[in-house]
Formats: structure tokens, C-alpha cells, sequence
């Protein structure tokens, strides 16, 4: 933080007016001076000795003698934006803030060194910034290299599938996957993990790899859905939670076999209907009670059938504060996947994301979504 080069220091340039408002404390190692997000109007000189600078217990530098902070709070009246800590036996006058903007009124040269302290601020701003959007986009494009490339199986003659994913930020706790078990057994998976952005990417990164290892065409979905389960409790964060719907596709029967772990409950659209595939919702995976246990179940599919996979940043899609009245909700979510259905139109994925937004209107995206479809040929 400090100006290098330049050998008049910030103490020097207060006139008597506003030394008249200041007051030196002396600090020990370990001792917080000013602390990132409570309220604060006094700016701070270091006298002596050296403190360290934390946003988010993430250090981003030093505080040397001579060096003013507490500058922004200073100025606006608002929040601290950053911890402020002794590392060393530290003498620290404080500054009143109105004293402090009279006196910047006032001098010219204490204006123009404050402003190139301000800039500094600026540019070291903007390098994080750029570094930390540059981390993001780096984390969302690992993430798109783990989401399966839907391509590869449009060679199968009896399924057509889609999808459209949209996270909430750069990383999304969303998760789908399509593996193929054998030449005749597609196993289809849809999550949700609990919470938003880069917390959510580390259990995502888990059940993925859990389900690639563990899958087989012998294994059934209630199977898997156990192992994930208790292998989140034991090496996963004890709250963070996750839904995950598994349902493995036999190509030449059409039997259909899965397991639902935790809400939404996909929907199938059949025979010109759509419903809900099961009433029989399992537990969310993570959970920190005994006995839990996931049960498979099998349903035919024909040829027309369509199957909606869909995270619940979709279904609970509100356009209002009042989430008891203004929540999409399931039978809604249901009749625009049923009338996309009904028209035979391509782009089922899409088409629901449109019907969703026009519901939603001008009210802001709360959550990650996805739209997995299969279609039976």
C-alpha cells in the first residue's frame, strides 16, 4: 500500500486543523485495527511497525509506515472493505472522517496524494478482478469438459436426447450425465447439489466420478444411489446435500429402470398425457441418518414417450415475493412440457426454458437450471 518513491508521507501533509481530531492507539501482533464489513468513518495512518491486509481471510498485502487506510469507508460512510491487522507491535493515529474530508477540501497536495492512493487502490482492484474472472472462466470451462457430449449418441437409432443447462454463475451444482453401460443400457443421471457457484464443485467433481467407477449394466439405480449416498457422508462436507435422479434405459425391451433421490421426480410425457414417473420420492442424498435406503423401480416406455429431467431452478421459478402463491410450480412446469410434446416440436429442451421465462417475466433467476430430455423412437 505504500507509495514508493515518494518521500513525503501522509502525516506530514495534515495541517493543524485535523491533528486536532486525531488520536494514536498502539497496536499488538494478532490485533485488528479495522475489520472487513462493519460500519466505520475514520481513515488510519500506520506511524510504525507493519500490519497485514485480508479481504475474505484471503491476504492481499501490506501495511507500511507512512501508509494511510480506511480511506474508503472514510469518504463514503459505509462498510470496512477489508481486515486490517497488526503483525507487529504497531502505532496507528486515526483520523476523524469529517476532519479528514475538510481538510482534503482544503490542500491541494493532500487531495492530489490522496487521489493517486485511490487510483492505486483501482488498478489493484482490477487485477483481481481480472484474475478471479479469469479463474471462473477457467472452473466453468473444466466443467463443461465433465458434461457428457450428447453428440456421441445420436447414433442410436431409438433415442433422441437433449439438453440445456443454465447456470445461476460461473459454476453450477447442477449435474447430468448420459453413460453407456453396454451396446443395449444407457444410464441417464440428473442432480442438484445444494447451494450455488464453487462450493458446489467439489461434490459435483465426487458424484461424478462415484457414479463413472461404480455404474455397470448389473448394477441397478437404487445400487448406485446407495453407494453415492453413504460415500457423501463419509468424504463429502456434512451439510451439503444432493438430489440425483438414475434411470437406466434397456434399448431393445424399452424397460426403463430408476431410483429417485430427492425431489423434483422427472415427468414423462405419454399416450398424449404427462405425469410425474413415480410417486415414490427418496430421500436427498447426504443426509445424516441411519437406515436410509433407496428403492428402484421399472416402467415400460413406448415408442412417442418423452422424458423431462429437470433440476428444481425450473419448477420453483417465482415472478413475485410471495413464493406461497407465485412459484411456477410442477402442474404448470408439466403443461408447457405437455404442449410441447402434443406439437411434436423440435427443441423440447429450449422450449421449456422459453415457457419458464415467460413466466417468470422481469423477476430475477434465483438458481441453477437444467433440462435433460429423452425421447423413445
Amino acid at each position: 500500500m505504500s507509495e514508493n518513491g515518494d518521500k513525503v508521507e501522509f502525516v506530514d501533509l495534515l495541517g493543524q486543523s485535523v491533528r486536532a481530531h486525531t488520536s494514536c492507539q498502539r497496536f499488538q501482533p494478532g490485533d485488528t485495527i479495522v475489520r472487513e464489513g462493519d460500519a466505520g468513518s475514520s481513515a488510519f495512518i500506520l506511524l510504525s511497525g507493519s500490519c497485514e491486509v485480508t479481504v475474505h481471510d484471503d491476504v492481499l498485502g501490506m501495511v507500511s509506515p507512512g501508509d494511510l487506510f480506511g480511506d474508503i469507508a472514510c469518504l463514503e460512510g459505509g462498510t470496512r472493505t477489508a481486515t486490517i491487522k497488526a503483525t507487529s507491535p504497531s502505532d496507528v493515529l486515526e483520523i476523524a472522517g469529517d476532519a479528514l474530508r475538510v481538510e482534503l477540501r482544503r490542500s491541494p497536495a493532500l487531495l492530489d496524494r490522496f487521489l493517486r492512493l485511490l487510483a492505486q487502490r483501482v488498478r489493484d482492484i482490477s487485477r483481481r478482478e481480472t484474475a478471479a474472472r479469469s479463474e471462473h472462466h477457467q472452473l466453468r470451462r473444466v466443467l463443461e469438459d465433465l458434461q457428457p457430449k450428447l453428440d456421441r449418441f445420436k447414433a442410436i437409432p431409438s433415442l433422441s436426447m437433449e439438453v440445456r443447462c443454465q447456470p445461476l454463475s460461473f459454476a453450477s451444482g447442477d449435474y447430468y450425465d448420459v453413460l453407456e453401460l453396454s451396446p443395449n443400457r444407457v444410464l441417464f443421471a440428473i442432480g442438484d447439489v445444494m447451494g450455488h457457484g464453487a462450493s458446489t464443485t467439489p461434490i459435483y467433481a465426487m458424484v461424478r466420478s462415484q457414479l463413472h467407477e461404480f455404474a455397470s449394466a448389473e448394477r441397478r439405480p437404487h445400487e448406485l444411489l446407495n453407494h453415492i449416498h453413504q460415500h457423501l457422508r463419509h468424504h463429502g462436507h456434512p451439510n451439503v446435500f444432493m438430489t440425483l435422479t438414475l434411470l437406466m434405459l434397456d434399448l431393445d425391451s424399452r424397460i426403463a429402470d430408476f431410483a429417485v433421490g430427492g425431489p423434483p421426480c422427472p415427468l414423462v410425457y405419454t399416450r398424449g398425457s404427462c405425469r410425474p414417473l413415480t410417486d415414490r420420492v427418496g430421500w436427498t442424498l447426504g443426509y445424516p441418518f441411519e437406515g436410509i435406503a433407496f428403492e428402484s423401480e421399472t416402467v415400460p416406455l413406448t415408442q412417442g414417450d418423452t422424458l423431462l429431467f429437470y433440476t428444481d431452478g425450473l419448477s420453483d421459478v417465482a415472478r413475485g415475493p410471495d413464493r406461497d402463491r407465485e412459484v411456477l410450480g410442477v402442474a404448470r412446469l408439466s403443461a408447457i412440457f405437455s404442449g410441447l410434446c402434443a406439437s411434436s416440436s423440435n427443441g423440447i429442451a429450449d422450449g421449456v426454458f422459453r415457457g419458464v421465462q415467460e413466466f417468470r417475466g422481469s423477476w430475477p433467476v434465483e438458481d441453477d437450471a437444467t433440462a435433460l430430455i429423452i425421447r423413445v423412437l
